[in-house]
This record gives C-alpha cells, sequence and structure tokens, in this order.
C-alpha cells in the first residue's frame, strides 16, 4: 500500500543522484512502476537538484 510517508521517502531520496528510482523502490518495498504512478513529477525530481556538473557532462 502506497501512503503518504511512503511518497515523502521516496521524494526525499529522488534528488540525490546516488540513489536510482529502482533502489529507492527496492528499499520501499514497491515497485518502480508505483514510484512513477504516484510521483508525477519524478522525472523532473531527479533532474532538478543534480550538481551541475553532472548536467553538463564536465567534471
Amino acid at each position: 500500500m502506497v501512503t503518504p510517508d511512503l511518497l515523502r521517502a521516496a521524494r526525499d531520496m529522488l534528488p540525490n543522484p546516488e540513489h536510482s528510482v529502482t533502489s529507492i523502490a527496492k528499499l520501499l518495498g514497491v515497485s518502480p512502476g508505483t514510484l512513477y504512478n504516484h510521483i508525477p513529477n519524478l522525472r523532473e525530481l531527479r533532474v532538478a537538484r543534480r550538481p551541475a556538473e553532472l548536467e553538463t557532462g564536465s567534471r
């Protein structure tokens, strides 16, 4: 069952590039599809807070 607390936990972890959607889903006991279904802006959350060097590809 997807709870508000579960979604909040997922949203808190999504901006961290060290955590994949798959690993977050596994940690929370749901499928990646469940996260995509319940967090409509999931992709934007992943990209919005990435460090600039990852966006540009420079190191």
